[in-house]
């Protein structure tokens, strides 16, 4: 049976493995630094980051987002040598099963065969994408805008609703900046 486990701080004893896997299953550009994880642990109550615990052993991480309107999936990775087990799969049907909020999450562009599988496994679980134009703010720093797709097990909502989608996940998960700059003036 696979149980999730709450990571509430840096000093859990399983943040080390689930930090690990993190770096190791994406790139810099698509994940936070420990400082920002730290961060998003101690003041960020939305935020949760929980280890994937099967048979005692640490074997992926799921980390998610609760908002108003929707959840929002920011990473799921299973332990390399564990792939291809249905893990990922069980993490997501235990997860889909307790939450009653339309569910989102981004995707890479399917240039290769990684996201293309990816895509599908989404796919599977009963995800659509959304037509809209999206691209994923950069983490920290300056960083470049990642092209993405974003998906939803509730695409009526998440069509109607992609603005408010966008702001939130903008504002609250990547804490970017992107008002109207307050400096221009507007004139009748």
């Amino acid at each position: 049976m696979l149980n999730f486990h709450r990571i509430n701080s840096v000093n859990d004893p399983y943040f080390s493995k689930l930090f690990n896997l993190y770096t190791l299953a994406f790139p810099p550009s698509e994940r936070r630094s420990w400082a920002a994880m730290e961060y998003e642990l101690s003041y960020e109550k939305r935020f949760y980051a929980h280890a994937l615990i099967q048979d005692d052993l640490f074997v992926g991480l799921f980390n998610y987002w609760t908002f108003d309107r929707f959840f929002y999936i920011e990473h799921l990775a299973v332990s390399p040598k564990l792939r291809s087990r249905g893990i990922g799969s069980e993490a997501m049907k235990v997860f889909m099963s307790q939450v009653k909020l339309p569910v989102v999450l981004e995707v890479e562009l399917p240039n290769d065969m990684v996201a293309s599988r990816r895509l599908h496994f989404y796919e599977r679980l009963g995800f659509t994408i959304l037509s809209h134009s999206y691209a994923q703010p950069p983490y920290e720093g300056n960083g470049f805008f990642m092209p993405e797709l974003i998906m939803s097990n509730d695409i009526h909502f998440a069509n109607s609703h992609f603005e408010m989608i966008k702001e939130t996940l903008y504002d609250q998960v990547y804490h970017y900046e992107h008002s109207i700059d307050k400096n221009t003036v507007m004139e009748d």
